[in-house]
């Protein structure tokens, strides 16, 4: 069996990690984070909230933060090697390109973006991290020079697309997968169907986490935890308190600070 390994750089900022073998973030399809992510090798697709596409060795892909995503590997996961960057504390220009793009940017990693990453490789293999400031500034004038439309092809089903649309427009709301799919035009069993095999999550699933995000938020400016668990849909405390720990890894009483967040 090939030896599974990470290297890492951090930052109080930001985290760059080098991995090869099955992904520790699977389950986590959420993250209160940008994060950046190039696919060096193996058999995969990725799917959002956004698009569904096969993906091919030197991809790059930018996520927004709190936006659904996931990729899933074929065949041997000891082959799946990627890089990725989290940020704690997101760079203006990020949170900039992020909020315009609306969705995710998908680029071919030419050999100047490469390059970039193969520098940061090397300084997570020798336990340095000074060049990573210097590094992620070059990185980002790469990306939005060379950040491209996705083909129409890619495009998120319409089903799965107007009800992550709804969902997203409407999380502050008692919502039902029935009101989903009367917005939708199709039957709930249908919906569930379409979009379990779309996005390889159910939906009710989808729902929770997206109600988890926006509890996150509400508690995170000081509303108190019972309130929030209340009116963000979550008629069971226990259950509220078990599935938030799970997704940020502190309980809805604790602060999430730096890198405990997932």
């Amino acid at each position: 069996m090939a030896e599974v390994f990470e290297k890492y750089i951090k930052t109080n900022k930001t985290i760059f990690k080098y991995a090869k073998g099955r992904s520790v973030e699977s389950g986590k399809e959420f993250h209160v984070y940008h994060e950046i992510i190039l696919f060096l090798d193996g058999d995969a697709e990725f799917i959002s909230e956004d698009i569904h596409l096969p993906i091919k060795p030197g991809t790059l892909i930018v996520i927004p933060k709190e936006t659904y995503h996931q990729i899933i590997i074929h065949g041997n996961h000891e082959n799946y090697c990627r890089c990725v960057i989290h940020f704690h504390d997101s760079p203006e220009f990020l949170d900039f390109f992020c909020e315009k793009k609306l969705s995710q940017a998908i680029i071919a990693a030419d050999k100047d973006i490469r390059f970039l990453f193969d520098k940061l490789i090397n300084a997570s293999r020798e336990n340095g991290n000074k060049i990573l400031d210097a590094a992620l500034t070059l990185l980002f004038n790469e990306i939005a020079e060379k950040s491209n439309v996705f083909a129409s092809e890619n495009i998120q089903n319409l089903y799965v697309k107007h009800a992550v649309d709804y969902i997203n427009h409407n999380i502050n709301q008692k919502i039902t997968i029935n009101e989903i799919a009367k917005e939708c035009m199709i039957s709930p069993s249908s919906l569930s169907h379409v979009f379990k095999k779309e996005m390889n999550i159910p939906l009710h699933k989808f729902i929770i986490k997206k109600r988890l995000i926006n509890a996150y938020h509400r508690i995170m400016s000081g509303e108190a935890t019972t309130t929030v668990a209340i009116e963000c849909g979550f008629n069971d405390y226990s259950g509220f308190y078990k599935q938030y720990k799970k997704m940020f890894n502190v309980t809805p009483s604790q602060k999430v600070t730096g890198f405990n967040k997932s």
